[in-house]
């Protein structure tokens, strides 16, 4: 099975006129066009165009994706540190229960 990448670039030809397209693999038969720009005066001015956006668009990609881990890693820690305090006073509460419900029923055998 061929590796394709999930983002490329596609140059098509209109009339005298060239198209670039910055595309994502969707899924094994269909793409997305994630960006365009038309009307380019000759093929390696769109390729050139076309190279240029893809990079950078990787790129945005990339730094996007890292800001989205950070939140991540902060939201789960939050998360975990507000389960754990909620077991501790859980834990608090039932020992204050028992506790009072010993002295109730030491009160009980002592009448």
């Amino acid at each position: 099975m061929a590796q394709q990448n999930k983002f490329d670039y596609r140059i098509k030809q209109d009339g005298e006129k060239w198209h670039a397209e910055i595309t994502r693999r969707v899924t094994a038969r269909r793409t997305s066009v994630s960006k365009r720009k038309k009307g380019f005066a000759s093929e390696e001015l769109a390729q050139a165009w076309a190279k240029e956006q893809l990079a950078e668009f990787v790129e945005n990609l990339q730094a996007a994706t890292k800001r989205k881990a950070e939140k991540r890693a902060v939201r789960n820690e939050l998360a975990a540190k507000a389960l754990a305090e909620k077991e501790a006073a859980a834990a608090l509460y039932e020992e204050k229960r028992l506790a009072a419900f010993e002295a109730e029923q030491d009160d009980l055998d002592e009448e």
